[in-house]
């Protein structure tokens, strides 16, 4: 079990989850590396299709809890020969 203090309770938002989430990862002090999302089940797919490449966060992992997932995101660097992130494909 991952310690509550370090995850960003947003389970309860049923609408407009990605623009809150954005929010609270583009206001992240630079000196923070990992952000970490407790969000409600079921959304998976959608969160993928959400946090697509391009960003200076990469969703790096999904971990299944009881009542919820948790959602790692990491901090990436962004290039300037690659600003989309394509080349990862």
């Amino acid at each position: 079990m991952i310690d509550d203090k370090d995850i960003i309770d947003v389970q309860h938002v049923t609408c407009g989850l990605v623009p809150l989430m954005q929010t609270h990862l583009s206001g992240t002090e630079s000196t923070v590396d990992t952000v970490r999302f407790k969000v409600r089940q079921g959304i998976e797919t959608e969160l993928w299709n959400s946090f697509g490449t391009g960003s200076a966060w990469l969703l790096n992992d999904i971990s299944k809890e009881l009542f919820f997932d948790v959602y790692t995101f990491v901090r990436v660097e962004l290039s300037d020969l690659d600003p989309l992130g394509l080349m990862d494909f």
